[in-house]
């Protein structure tokens, strides 16, 4: 790892928007338990790293392997339900569509849409290429669209 790259720093500027990404996968009850998992993992590999954004992916791409294990381990893939008395509204509405869609979708979605991740960055958190970023984001859209029961020009 590069002399100039500070982990108190990194780990500092970025434990809220990985708590969220895990929270997209895994809900909000274990997501900080999942990205924990990921910087302990980062920690111990970070002399094999070469700079920041190795870094970075290496810590995106456990943190969703964290998360998915963690599903595992509990045996349950969270799909909230909606008290019958609760508005109908927007994000109730995409919450528990995203809720339904797979958790490497529910990740993919997440990165781009919330972290604003464009596809080479969203790839590197995969270990996959840009071309794999952009179909599996395309589809986990139509994917939304279907249980949204919208277009999918309508989805963010």
């Amino acid at each position: 790892m590069n002399d100039g790259f500070d982990f108190d720093a990194f780990l500092s500027s970025g434990i809220g928007r990985l708590v969220g990404y895990c929270a997209a996968i895994v809900g909000p009850a274990d997501a900080e338990d999942a990205a924990q998992e990921a910087y302990l993992r980062l920690w111990k590999n970070l002399p094999k790293l070469p700079n920041e954004a190795a870094a970075s992916a290496y810590l995106y791409k456990t943190a969703y392997t964290a998360a998915v294990d963690l599903l595992r381990k509990r045996k349950r893939f969270p799909v909230p339900e909606l008290p019958p008395d609760a508005p109908d509204t927007v994000s109730d509405r995409m919450f528990a569509a995203l809720a339904r869609l797979s958790p490497e979708d529910r990740a993919v979605v997440y990165g781009r849409v919330v972290d604003e991740c464009g596809y080479g960055e969203l790839a590197a958190r995969f270990g996959k290429n840009e071309a794999w970023a952009r179909k599996r984001y395309s589809l986990a859209r139509r994917r939304l669209a279907l249980l949204l029961g919208e277009k999918e020009e309508d989805l963010p």
